[in-house]
């Protein structure tokens, strides 16, 4: 397998646990919370509100500036 191919089995398997988290939360299971209830209580601060800003310019420079 080359490098390139160990990259983008590494990112599905990734994908696949995010998915069963995500999955996870919003069934309530294993004490999990959803996702949207996390940004919420992210946003409701200043500083953790900038910071989730700035990750998502920082992933739509990475992924999106191509």
């Amino acid at each position: 397998m080359t490098a390139r191919g160990l990259t983008i089995a590494g990112f599905a398997v990734l994908a696949i646990a995010a998915a069963a988290l995500i999955t996870a939360g919003r069934a309530g299971r294993l004490g999990l919370v959803a996702p949207g209830d996390l940004l919420d209580a992210l946003r409701a601060r200043a500083p953790a509100r900038l910071a989730v800003v700035l990750a998502w310019a920082w992933l739509g420079w990475h992924l999106l500036a191509r």
